[in-house]
C-alpha cells in the first residue's frame, strides 16, 4: 500500500517516546486520517474501527486506571468521537506477564481491562446506553512475542470467560515501530529510526 509522506515539520529527540512518536503523527496529520491507515495494518482491528474511525478529539493522554489488582497506566491513549485506542510500548522488548496478585496477569489483559473501564466511564459521561468501541494496539518489532490468546484470556481470572472472550476482542493486534514512519516528515522518521537502531 502507498502511503504519501507528510511536509508539515515535526522534531523528536533522538530517543523519542511512543507518545513522542504519536504526538508528531497526529501534529502531521491533525485530522486523522493516519489512524485508519494503521487500523488497515491489523488483522485482529475491529471492523467498526475501519468503517468509521472518527475524528482525534484528544490523545495521546496518559491515564491510570484502579483495577482489582492495583493501577494500571497506560501511557497512549488517543480518542475519536468513535471511539478509544490504547498503544502499548513493546519496541524494548515483551511486554511483562505477572502482578504480586497473580503470576497469570499479562500486561495486555490488564490494558484491556484499563480501556474498558475508561470506555465505561465515558459512556457514562456522555449519557450513552452502550460504551464507545475501545481497543489495545501493541507497537513492538517481529522480535517481541505477540500475547497469545489463551495468555490474554488466563490474565482475566476474576472475570466470566463468555465476558473475557468478548474483551479479547478488544486487543487489536501489534504493529512495529517502522508502520509510522511514512505518516511523519523525513526528520522526524530519522528520530525514530535512530531511537530503533540505539534502544539494542
Amino acid at each position: 500500500m502507498l502511503l504519501t509522506r507528510l511536509a508539515r515539520p515535526v522534531t523528536l529527540p533522538p530517543m523519542a517516546t511512543l507518545t513522542d512518536v504519536l504526538q508528531g503523527v497526529m501534529t502531521a496529520d491533525p485530522s486523522g486520517g493516519w489512524l485508519q491507515r494503521v487500523y488497515q495494518q491489523l488483522e485482529g482491528v475491529h471492523w467498526g474501527a475501519l468503517r468509521n474511525p472518527g475524528t482525534i478529539t484528544s490523545g495521546p493522554d496518559t491515564r491510570t486506571v484502579e483495577l482489582v489488582d492495583g493501577p494500571m497506566t497506560l501511557p497512549c491513549v488517543i480518542e475519536t468521537d468513535t471511539l478509544m485506542v490504547a498503544f502499548e510500548d513493546a519496541r524494548d522488548g515483551a511486554l511483562p506477564t505477572g502482578t504480586a496478585a497473580d503470576p497469570r496477569r499479562h500486561h495486555v489483559s490488564r490494558a484491556i481491562e484499563a480501556l474498558r473501564t475508561l470506555a465505561q466511564a465515558r459512556a457514562r459521561a456522555q449519557g450513552l446506553e452502550t460504551d464507545p468501541l475501545f481497543g489495545i494496539i501493541v507497537v513492538g518489532g517481529d522480535d517481541v512475542p505477540e500475547p497469545h490468546r489463551t495468555t490474554i484470556l488466563e490474565g482475566l481470572p476474576h472475570i466470566e470467560r463468555e465476558q473475557a472472550e468478548d474483551l479479547y476482542a478488544n486487543y487489536w493486534g501489534r504493529i512495529g515501530a517502522e508502520a509510522l514512519l511514512p505518516f511523519l516528515p523525513s526528520s522526524a522518521a530519522t528520530a525514530i529510526s535512530r531511537h530503533a537502531t540505539t534502544r539494542k
